[in-house]
């Protein structure tokens, strides 16, 4: 477990908020509501959401204090705390991609995270691999659920030969507690071609079916390889052949699974569409989206989005303009038949396809994109009155992967970046 204090220094208070009017201040830390200790966040949800509130405070000069407070109908606590590091991964897999980032980045891209907690509240997927058995307890007996854990592979040997830890081979056997407890789970399946393709990745479908409807939905994802893999194991490219092969494998299931259990249950992510050159399924093949921040369906909302109109382009005060819309390689061709159908107006929108550099151009997805490698194709673009950027390849708006900032871009560029589309209403 974490420090106790470790997530929750003040970094920013909202002046209209209860923290604010109890007296808390930056640079202090909470210790404890109503003299429940704080581990993380799942313990400052359940303690902050009552009525009243004691809430133990250490100040910046080491010194306790407890204050207390009734929280009002539509004020909320108002206090944002210094991130918290997550638990650390042991396992050493043979396509982890924080081993493949260049020389010199920063340190946050290196840290490998494995921690139900933020697996539980913000979706990261985890192993299962480092649980205590008192972790393993709380996730029961406070029903943390659901939770997303990356399987790879159902059969022992083959993920334990991928995550490089004898622990992984229990899989199985921890997703069937889980179970039993009435935890539900979203898996995924990071497919290495030669690895876990095949009669392994069947096998891993077949296997983790049956534990519907515990097991909520299985995505299968193409390995991605950057150029930066000196020391590494070799891992081959995912091909078109191999993109269509699982996508082969990926539909048949849904048939079967549809019949039986009336849920697809299982979906492939968008690069193995674009790669095997696939039409896009429609919305409904989706059920939902329940891993689209894993990047299953997201070309699929885009297209939709488009076409209702919810997404545009659109010009600013009725002035022409020259705009330039950013994307990765994968989604080009999609993006590049929604523009040749736009009827004419007075913007001329361009397609900027940015070739990533920084990683190498077997990555391919608009989310691994980076300020240097944009802005050297926006520079190959002309003149231009305005860009949009794919939302996530920023962090909190703001910072690309590489460290350069959305705020340099417009100042290098001399022109506003937007994050995402204009709305219908922009004019």
């Amino acid at each position: 477990m974490i420090g106790l204090s470790d997530p929750f220094t003040v970094a920013n208070l909202d002046p209209n908020g209860l923290a604010f009017r109890l007296g808390i201040r930056r640079g202090e830390r909470i210790l404890a509501i109503n003299d429940v200790l704080l581990h993380d966040e799942i313990d400052f949800a359940a303690q902050s959401s009552e009525e009243v509130l004691r809430v133990r405070v250490l100040d910046t000069k080491g010194g306790e204090r407890e204050v207390e407070g009734r929280r009002e109908y539509g004020v909320p606590f108002g206090a944002e705390f210094e991130a918290r590091q997550p638990k650390r991964c042991h396992n050493n897999c043979v396509f982890c991609f924080v081993y493949q980032h260049p020389k010199g980045v920063r340190r946050e891209l290196l840290i490998k995270d494995d921690d139900y907690v933020f697996s539980f509240v913000h979706g990261n997927f985890i192993t299962l691999t480092n649980l205590s058995e008192a972790e393993f307890q709380r996730i029961i007996d406070e029903r943390l659920s659901p939770l997303y854990v990356s399987v790879h592979a159902t059969d022992p040997e083959v993920r334990v030969r991928m995550m490089k830890n004898p622990k992984s081979g229990k899989i199985m056997e921890q997703i069937d507690r889980l179970a039993a407890e009435g935890i539900e789970m979203h898996t995924q399946l990071v497919i290495c071609p030669g690895w876990n393709d095949g009669a392994i990745l069947t096998r891993s479908i077949q296997e983790l079916a049956t534990r519907h409807p515990h097991v909520a939905t299985i995505a299968v994802v193409p390995v991605g390889l950057t150029k930066h893999r000196e020391r590494l194991p070799q891992l081959r490219v995912f091909t078109r052949e191999d993109a269509q092969a699982a996508l082969d494998q990926v539909h048949a299931f849904q048939k079967e699974l549809v019949r039986r259990h009336k849920t697809r249950l299982v979906f492939a992510a968008d690069e193995m569409y674009t790669l095997a050159e696939a039409s896009i399924p429609p919305a409904r093949s989706y059920e939902g989206f329940s891993q689209l921040e894993n990047g299953i369906g997201m070309l699929r909302r885009t297209i939709d989005r488009w076409v209702q109109g919810e997404d545009t382009v659109r010009a600013r005060n009725g002035k022409r303009e020259r705009v330039a819309i950013v994307t990765g390689t994968s989604a080009a061709p999609t993006l590049e038949r929604l523009l040749a159908e736009r009827p004419p107006d007075s913007v001329e929108a361009k397609l900027c396809v940015v070739r990533n550099d920084y990683f190498g151009d077997t990555v391919t997805v608009s989310g691994l994109l980076v300020g240097q490698d944009i802005e050297r194709a926006l520079r190959g673009a002309g003149p231009l009155d305005r860009v949009l950027l794919p939302p996530n390849c920023l962090k909190e708006e703001e910072v690309f992967l590489d460290d350069r900032t959305r705020s340099d871009l417009e100042t290098s560029l001399g022109a506003p970046v937007q994050i995402g589309f204009d709305s219908p209403q922009a004019a």
